[in-house]
C-alpha cells in the first residue's frame, strides 16, 4: 500500500473541574490528509492503560491509506486523546496531579473530559465515531452518559479488545481477576522509569513485554513519544535524563479502577440498543480471557453488538501488534457506516 502523509496538530483543552478536584487539561492530536472529505466521519480515539495518543498513528496511517484508495474517502478527520495522566497530558498536569489524593484520574473522569470535547465547537456538525482500546473502550462508552440516550452524538462506536465485565462475572472469577490486577500493578511499579538516554530506554523495552510484541512502526512511535527529558540532581551536578511521561504510580492506579469498567458494561448494555457498537477482538487470549468476550456478546443479557470481528494473531494489544490488519477491518466497517448514515439522511429528506 502506498505511503500517505498524515498531517497532525496538537491541541490542549481545559477540562471542567470534577467534584472539587483541581482542574486538569487534556491533550489531543487531530489527524487529516489532503484527501479528507468534509462530509465524512470524524473518528475519536481513546487508548489503554500505559499508552498514549500517538500509538494510534501506525493504524491511522493504514486506515487513511485504505480510504485514500477510494474516492471520496469516508473519513473527515481523526482525534486521538491522552488520558489525563498519560502522555503529554501527564507532563502538563504534573503539578495539579501532585495536589490530588491519591493522585489518580479515573476512567470515568477521562470520559467526562472526552464528553466535554464532544460538546465543543470543534465538532459542530460532525458525524462522530468513537473508538476505544482496552480501558479506552470504557472511557468512550462512559462519555456517552453525558447525552440523552435517544440523542447520542455518535453514529457508531468501536470497542477494540474491551476490558469490560459485569460485577457478577468479576466476582465469580474473583481470585483470578485480583491476582492479575496485582501482577499488573507489581509489574508496573517494578519497572525503571528513568534512563540515561533515549537509546537506553528503547533497548530496555525492546526485549520485554508488552513492547517486544509491538509492530516495528508502533515501537518507533513509542520511542519518540513515551519519554521526556528530566533534570536529575547527581551530587553537585544536574544531569539530563529521560523518563516515562506516564508516572508508574498512575499506571498502577489505573489497573485498580475496576468500578469504571462495571459502569461501562452496564451502560453499553443500554447503549447498544440505540447506537451500533462494533467489537473487534484478537484471537489470542493473552490478557483478556474468553469470558470477557462472551460477556460483551451475551444477547440474552441485552448486549447485542452490531458486529463482532476477530483479527488473527492479535492479542489484547491489538492496536500495537497488528495495526494494518486492524485498519483493514475498521475501514470495511466505516464504509458500511458511512453508507448507512448517508441513506438515513436521504430517507429523512
Amino acid at each position: 500500500m502506498s505511503s500517505l502523509q498524515l498531517r497532525s496538530e496538537l491541541f490542549v483543552f481545559d477540562v471542567p473541574p470534577l467534584q472539587g478536584l483541581p482542574g486538569l487539561k487534556m491533550t489531543a492530536k487531530r489527524y487529516h490528509t489532503p484527501f479528507s472529505d468534509s462530509q465524512g466521519l470524524t473518528l475519536l480515539f481513546a487508548h489503554g492503560v500505559g499508552a498514549h495518543k500517538e500509538q494510534w498513528e501506525p493504524m491511522l496511517q493504514h486506515l487513511f491509506s485504505h480510504q485514500n484508495m477510494q474516492q471520496p474517502s469516508c473519513i473527515r478527520e481523526a482525534w486521538c486523546f491522552d488520558w489525563l495522566n498519560h502522555g503529554d497530558a501527564a507532563i502538563i498536569n504534573k503539578a495539579a496531579l501532585e495536589h490530588r489524593s491519591p493522585g489518580d484520574v479515573s476512567i470515568a473522569e477521562w470520559a467526562a473530559a472526552i464528553a466535554s470535547f464532544v460538546k465543543s465547537p470543534f465538532l459542530n456538525g460532525h458525524k462522530l465515531v468513537g473508538f476505544g482500546h482496552s480501558a479506552g473502550s470504557s472511557a468512550i462508552i462512559l462519555s456517552t452518559r453525558a447525552f440523552p440516550m435517544r440523542n447520542q452524538p455518535f453514529v457508531a462506536v468501536f470497542l477494540l479488545e474491551p476490558s469490560m465485565l459485569t460485577r457478577e462475572l468479576w466476582m465469580s472469577h474473583l481470585i483470578e481477576r485480583e491476582t492479575l490486577v496485582r501482577k499488573s500493578i507489581n509489574a508496573a511499579l517494578r519497572r525503571p522509569s528513568v534512563f540515561d538516554t533515549s537509546e537506553e530506554a528503547a533497548n530496555y523495552c525492546r526485549n520485554r513485554k508488552p513492547w517486544a510484541e509491538f509492530d516495528h512502526a508502533v515501537f518507533d512511535v513509542f520511542k519518540r513519544h513515551a519519554f521526556y527529558p528530566v533534570s536529575i540532581q547527581d551530587g553537585s551536578k544536574k544531569k539530563t535524563k529521560v523518563a516515562l511521561k506516564c508516572d508508574l504510580h498512575h499506571e498502577a492506579l489505573a489497573y485498580q479502577d475496576i468500578e469504571s469498567h462495571f459502569e461501562a458494561t452496564d451502560h453499553y448494555t443500554r447503549l447498544c440498543r440505540v447506537v451500533p457498537v462494533h467489537i473487534v477482538f484478537g484471537t489470542v487470549h493473552d490478557y483478556i480471557p474468553s469470558y470477557f468476550q462472551d460477556c460483551m456478546t451475551d444477547v440474552s443479557q441485552g448486549r447485542s453488538p452490531a458486529s463482532v470481528k476477530r483479527v488473527p494473531g492479535a492479542g489484547h494489544n491489538i492496536v500495537q501488534q497488528t495495526p494494518e490488519a486492524l485498519a483493514r477491518e475498521i475501514s470495511i466497517s466505516l464504509n458500511s457506516i458511512m453508507k448507512d448514515s448517508t441513506s438515513h439522511l436521504v430517507h429523512r429528506l
